[in-house]
């Protein structure tokens, strides 16, 4: 008896510390759109810019299922995501926008060509590593 409540008391507090160093587990939004567009230094940097307004350059739009959010919002706030190699171009053109009841409240610009994100909220799982420090 005495494991088995050594055992829920173990899984609660693993559940509970991932909550709490993934932001995406516990934002509230009703939809997630994914955006196709033109970032880059002279047009819209990130899908939303500093006025809350959505990038002008948008070619293609496409709302997420509730799979695609699972995985996407679990990959966003994973260690296992970061620490890799990157380049310094940030020339983005894809964006992940989450809304609640038609209103931002969060959202995340990517490079897939250096491999770098912004997001409008703080990602603990970013901050392994230091970007600019080490031999390579």
């Amino acid at each position: 008896m005495k494991t088995i409540f050594l055992l829920l008391l173990l899984s609660f507090s693993i559940t509970l510390k991932a909550q709490v160093t993934n932001p995406f587990l516990h934002l509230k939004f009703d939809k997630i759109v994914m955006y196709d567009f033109v970032g880059g230094k002279d047009v819209d940097l990130y899908i939303v810019n500093e006025n809350g307004r959505l990038a002008k350059n948008i070619k293609k739009q496409v709302m997420l299922d509730k799979g695609n959010v699972i995985r996407l919002n679990s990959k966003l706030g994973s260690k296992k995501s970061y620490g890799g190699g990157t380049e310094a171009c940030f020339d983005p053109h894809v964006g992940f926008v989450y809304y609640l009841k038609n209103k931002i409240v969060a959202h995340v610009t990517i490079c897939l060509d250096c491999n770098r994100l912004y997001s409008s909220i703080d990602i603990p799982a970013q901050k392994q590593g230091k970007v600019g420090e080490g031999k390579d």
